[in-house]
């Protein structure tokens, strides 16, 4: 899905830039690439920096005002999936879901119900300029998290607030950590059980991107697995979850491996 997205978005820049080009406002590919940087396929922002560059508008904003905004003569639609699409795509995938900057969408109540009923977890009813009226009542009315943010992208300057700068009520943290901790849980066990039926060093290395344990190599997989096991057990798994059956099926499969190989050993 990423990958058509992002063959998309090269599209829609170029199909921008054909629009400006109409409009007596050239741009070069080559220009527009070298701003977005090696690698990133340009997006709008990335065309109206490029028009400030070539002296068409004053500012940013401008450009998106006369050109870019979603009626603007230059504008393009990508190959965005669906944002029901996307929702069920998290959810399938062990992840939780928020809407952001829902005060920008027409109909926001209709919308908010649609990707609630596809499996919308929470929304941003923070910002770093407060609690946005309405949104919270959206929020209960739907029962979804109450979820914000600093809506950083690192571009400096007296309009970007800092990372960190929203501050979410206790309740919020509590209740979004109640929400992920079965499925952080399940992606956990998942990852484990992988390693059990397989004790790779690619699966050992897959387990250690969640750990503070990080060079194995040299290492006996199975060996240093079953340490690695007991560790990540121990830091992301509650009580509860460490009594789990299949945690344990894990447990003797490693068991196994490690016993098996040392006799191997002193046979040979």
């Amino acid at each position: 899905m990423l990958l058509n997205i992002r063959d998309g978005r090269y599209l829609r820049a170029k199909n921008m830039l054909a629009k400006l080009n109409r409009l007596k406002l050239p741009i070069k590919w080559e220009h527009l690439t070298k701003i977005a940087g090696e690698g990133v396929a340009p997006g709008r922002l990335h065309v109206a920096r490029a028009m400030v560059e070539a002296g068409y508008v004053e500012n940013v904003r401008q450009a998106f005002n006369k050109y870019l905004a979603d009626d603007g003569p230059a504008y393009a639609r990508g190959s965005e999936p669906f944002a029901e699409t996307v929702v069920q795509l998290i959810s399938r995938t062990g992840g939780i879901s928020a809407l952001a900057h829902p005060w920008s969408l027409k109909n926001p109540d209709a919308i908010i119900r649609s990707l609630k009923g596809a499996g919308l977890n929470g929304m941003e009813v923070y910002r770093s300029d407060g609690k946005v009226d309405g949104f919270n009542e959206l929020a209960e009315k739907y029962g979804l998290l109450k979820l914000g943010g600093s809506d950083f992208h690192g571009r400096g300057g007296k309009d970007e607030s800092d990372i960190g700068t929203v501050k979410l009520a206790i309740t919020t943290l509590c209740c979004f950590l109640k929400m992920a901790r079965p499925i952080w849980s399940a992606a956990m066990k998942d990852i484990l059980l992988k390693f059990a039926e397989e004790p790779s060093s690619a699966n050992l290395r897959n387990m250690l991107k969640f750990g503070r344990l990080t060079n194995v190599d040299g290492f006996s997989p199975i060996n240093t697995g079953i340490d690695v096991v007991h560790f990540c057990l121990s830091s992301w798994l509650s009580n509860e979850d460490m009594e789990d059956v299949e945690l344990e099926e894990v447990r003797l499969k490693l068991a196994h491996y490690a016993t098996e190989r040392w006799h191997r050993l002193h046979r040979s």
